[in-house]
């Protein structure tokens, strides 16, 4: 398997942090950002589930979606890591790969 990143905040998934932190209104107006549209929503995600991007996809996220999201969440709080080998795959595309557990 390729390497794998998972980009969190205060180690939690930092899309979750983020819809936490900014409200319901203000993840709604994201959501239809192009910045964050662009990646697939999985059919089903759970809180026990955990998202990796794809180098493709860590890429884009780089580029186009974390400044946007540093315009809300303090940068020193955001931790990237890298994995060669995740388990229990139960979803992935060409961006992101999710995991249960």
């Amino acid at each position: 398997m390729k390497a794998l990143y998972r980009v969190t905040y205060n180690n939690k998934g930092i899309y979750n942090e983020l819809k936490k932190i900014v409200g319901k209104d203000v993840w709604l107006s994201l959501l239809s950002l192009k910045e964050f549209n662009w990646l697939p929503k999985p059919p089903t995600y759970s809180t026990e589930n955990k998202s990796y991007f794809t180098k493709k996809g860590f890429e884009r996220f780089k580029k186009e979606t974390l400044p946007v999201i540093y315009k809300y969440l303090d940068k020193r709080n955001v931790k990237f890591e890298t994995f060669d080998k995740v388990e229990n795959i139960i979803y992935s595309d060409e961006y992101q790969v999710v995991e249960t557990k």
